[in-house]
Parts: C-alpha cells; sequence; structure tokens
C-alpha cells in the first residue's frame, strides 16, 4: 500500500506542533485540513499535550515527554497519536526549520550535505536552528526510510528588494552574508494564503501581519509578498518577546562588554533569555501568567511590548506606502485580546477602529463596520503551507 499521509513537525522555542495530512490534499492552492494536529506546550515549566483527532475532537493530557527532549516528543506522537490513529502510512516528514541563509530559498530534501549546511547556521537562530535539526534527526531515526524535507521560515522573505535587506555595514561584511534574512516566514505565507477571501482585491495592497507569540515580529507585505520585517540577521531583533529583548542599541551591548566585562555567553544569555517580558517583569516570559498578575511590573512589560508592537506597525506602514489592513495572528496575537485592544487603541489615528465585543468574542474581524483599516485575528497554519510545500517536491 503506497504511504498516504504527510506528518508535520514545527518545532519552535516554547512548543513542539504537529500535523498529519492526507497527501492528496497537499495538491494547492489552498490550505489543506489536517487529519489530527496538535502540540506539546511548556506553561511555566509545565508540559501539556493538546490536540485535535480526526473527528473534530479536542484531548488534553500531560505529556510524559519532557518539553525540550525532541527525540521523546517525537516518539510520543508515533507511539501513542498517530500510529494509533491508523490514518495511513507517512509519505514524508515536513520540518519547519527557522534558518535557510542564503542559499535555501525553498523546501529542500534533507541530505547529509544539507544536514550539515543548516548545522552551520545554528549560531543564527539559537532558539530554533538546534530544535529543529533535533527533529530532523529523531524523526529520520524513528522513519529512516521516510524522506525527510526542511521548510523555512528565511524563504519568504526573499522577495524582498535588496535595500531591505541591506545594514550601513562595511561592504566587504554585507557580501559575506551579514544581512537581514527575517523570520516567521511560514506564519505569514499561511496568512496571505486567507488574505484575499477577507479582503478581495485589497489583499493585494499595504498588509502588516503581526505574529505574536515567545518569538514576535512584522511583516509588511504588498501583492502578498514579503517588503519588510522586523526579525534580522538574527531572530532577536525588532520586537520585544517572550524572553528576548529585541531592538536594542548596539552601544550598550559594548558597554556591557567593555565596562561591565561581560563575555559573550553572558550576553547572549541575557538578550536571548533573560530580556523581553521575563526581563522587564523579573515575573515570566509567559503572557498569560502576566496578564493574570496584579503585580505592577507584570502591567509594565505587557505596556513595554504593546509599545513595541505600535511602533513598528507604523514605520513598516511607512515602509510598505500605507496600511490598508491589519492581521493579528501567533499565539498571542490569536488569544489575547487584551493586546489586541491596546494595540488598535493606539492606532485609532490612522483609521483603525476597534470593535470591542467582536474582539473580546474572538471574532475574525475585530474592528467595526465603518474602521477604515480593517484588522483581524487569525490562527496562522504553518503546518499547512509546509504540507503543501513538501507535497509539490515530493511531485
Amino acid at each position: 500500500m503506497p504511504a498516504t499521509t504527510l506528518l508535520c513537525l514545527n518545532t519552535g522555542s516554547a512548543s513542539l506542533k504537529f500535523a498529519l495530512f492526507a497527501l492528496a490534499d497537499c495538491a494547492g492552492p489552498s490550505l489543506p485540513v489536517a487529519l489530527m494536529r496538535g502540540e506539546i506546550d511548556n506553561h511555566d515549566g509545565q508540559a501539556l499535550l493538546r490536540w485535535t483527532d480526526a473527528q473534530g475532537q479536542t484531548h488534553r493530557s500531560a505529556s510524559n515527554a519532557p518539553r525540550g527532549d525532541i527525540a521523546a516528543e517525537v516518539d510520543a506522537l508515533l507511539d501513542h497519536l498517530i500510529a494509533p490513529a491508523g490514518l495511513g502510512e507517512i509519505a514524508a516528514v515536513a520540518h519547519r526549520i527557522v534558518h535557510g541563509g542564503e542559499r535555501y530559498t525553498s523546501a529542500q530534501r534533507i541530505t547529509p550535505e544539507v544536514r550539515a549546511a543548516l548545522d552551520e547556521l545554528r549560531s543564527l537562530a539559537p532558539l530554533h536552528q538546534g530544535p529543529g535539526l533535533a527533529g530532523v534527526d529523531a524523526a529520520a531515526a524513528r522513519l529512516p526510510t521516510v524522506p525527510q524535507i526542511a521548510c523555512f521560515d528565511t524563504a519568504f522573505h526573499a522577495t524582498q528588494p535588496p535595500l531591505a535587506r541591506r545594514y550601513a555595514i562595511p561592504r566587504a561584511w554585507h557580501d559575506k552574508g551579514f544581512k537581514r534574512y527575517g523570520f516567521h516566514g511560514l506564519s505569514y505565507d499561511a496568512i496571505t494564503h486567507r488574505l484575499p477571501a477577507l479582503l478581495g482585491a485589497r489583499a493585494q495592497g499595504a498588509v502588516v501581519v503581526a505574529h505574536l507569540g515567545g518569538g514576535a515580529s512584522l511583516c509588511g507585505l504588498r501583492q502578498l509578498k514579503s517588503v519588510t520585517t522586523t526579525m534580522g540577521f538574527t531572530a532577536l531583533d525588532g520586537l520585544v518577546m517572550s524572553t528576548r529583548s529585541g531592538a536594542i542599541d548596539p552601544g550598550m551591548v559594548l558597554h556591557w562588554i567593555t565596562e561591565e566585562h561581560l563575555d559573550a555567553t553572558q550576553v547572549t544569555a541575557m538578550l536571548y533569555h533573560d530580556s523581553g517580558l521575563k526581563g522587564v517583569s523579573d515575573i515570566s516570559g509567559d503572557l498569560r501568567t502576566l496578564e493574570q498578575s496584579s503585580d505592577a511590573r507584570a502591567a509594565e512589560a505587557i505596556a513595554v511590548f504593546v509599545a513595541s508592537v505600535v511602533h513598528h506597525i507604523g514605520a513598516l506602514a511607512a515602509d510598505i506606502g500605507g496600511l490598508d489592513a491589519l492581521v493579528f495572528t501567533g499565539g498571542i496575537g490569536t488569544h489575547s485580546a487584551r493586546v489586541r485592544a491596546d494595540v488598535c487603541h493606539a492606532l485609532s489615528w490612522l483609521g483603525v477602529a476597534l470593535d470591542a465585543q467582536a474582539n473580546a468574542a474572538g471574532q475574525r474581524c475585530i474592528t467595526r463596520s465603518d474602521s477604515r483599516i480593517p484588522a483581524f485575528a487569525l490562527a496562522t497554519d504553518e503546518e499547512g503551507v509546509m504540507a503543501l510545500q513538501a507535497a509539490a517536491l515530493l511531485a
């Protein structure tokens, strides 16, 4: 019997998401509907497994696989969920790989050569590249005859004009590849599949998509292509994030090194793991925890995060020549009515008129009918995009 399904593994900095698709449903151009999807999510140290089965029933349980032990998580998914479901043999496993560098701007079959090249990019995305490759290794160990396919977050931004990718650094360093790459591309790609049905011809205009989660960034679109984005050479730049600082004065880093005598390891730990919401609040990097807290430091952290989002939306609107629509996505973007409301209120001068009831109810459109700029809360589907890319490569 021929293999009939595609397994997608999406290993992020705080969760492992997965989805299983019928291969026949992945011919495109529409995003396919999953036979099963879910995630292992780390909520302040507690690993929880959530999934929706083929009948649409949602399940939740504590995960026995420690969050971050990718091999154990992949084993748990295959042994306890996917194999018992009897949904067909797996034709390929698609993996979200955050950084493809200059070389990989489309999905790739993972050969030893490709695996080695991606490992060399680990320092450019230290929170993600390692876990993503660990997922590749774990799946290859369990399914050694099944093709492993890499789908890249950076690939979506390859359409950006050269000027948008240029840093004002010496040309020799630029020519070595020190440029803006951008991330969350699979998420942005998924949103572009949904915009035409929501906006019609307006979808081809100036749209800012806010992918807000543990990692957070914005992307400015025109004609459904990436024109500008807030992340750059690494996934540290741009917005305030869960534990990452976002954009800061590089002179401060130099000061820490020269005057405070911090070494590279200490600075890296501070900027990637101890900053952002976690650093400002000194409580947690999880927005869910901060929203439930009455501590003034939690409120300050949320306010700093919102101000960062608002600031960069304004900057991206300038880059793309206006704003025809705003989309919130990602874990925070789709689940935090508070953050969406605060951002929209701050952008009211641009013509964003929030519908408070629709926003609180988590409806798709969260602005009033008379809003000059419509705003939406849309669940992304990185796994659906991965399935399309993997199926196209297999074909």
